[in-house]
């Protein structure tokens, strides 16, 4: 009677065991329309230099086992009514998707461009659960000019 309440339990917990984790994005995942912005001074998200503003959402959002795409602005405040103001950047804007917390990151992502200070990222990957950071940079090729960064715990 012991040997088969010992090969139940072993049995039981292969079946009910989460082989694969489903992501959660503990975050507002329902921005509705973040680029019909207030006026960019009141912007939440800056980049640390420039204080050019980052309104961002996500097109798809990521799974455990599919990339998203997610599309950013990049505005500065109108001298007249500070509403947002597309900026034409210089130089490439980037997304990396850093874990703080284990000290690496995920898949590179690809960014192209849409429009004026307007931009695409895909193959937005996250290869595990737990803290995440969005950072959002400018780069002229490996040297980061700027950076806005994002947390989110997946």
């Amino acid at each position: 009677m012991l040997g088969k309440k010992m090969f139940f339990i072993p049995a039981f917990a292969a079946l009910f065991a989460c082989a694969e984790p489903k992501y959660v994005i503990a975050q507002e995942t329902k921005r509705e329309n973040a680029f019909q912005s207030q006026k960019a001074t009141e912007c939440e998200l800056r980049f640390r230099n420039s204080g050019y503003c980052l309104l961002w959402q996500w097109e798809k959002m990521p799974t455990s086992t599919e990339p998203g795409s997610l599309t950013f602005k990049i505005v500065r405040a109108n001298a007249l009514d500070d509403s947002p103001v597309p900026v034409n950047l210089d130089l490439a804007p980037a997304l990396v998707l850093w874990m703080p917390s284990m000290g690496h990151g995920s898949s590179p992502t690809i960014v192209e461009q849409i429009d004026t200070g307007t931009y695409r990222a895909k193959n937005v990957f996250f290869i595990m659960p737990g803290d995440w950071e969005l950072r959002f940079q400018i780069k002229d090729g490996s040297t980061i000019h700027d950076e806005a960064v994002v947390s989110l715990i997946i």
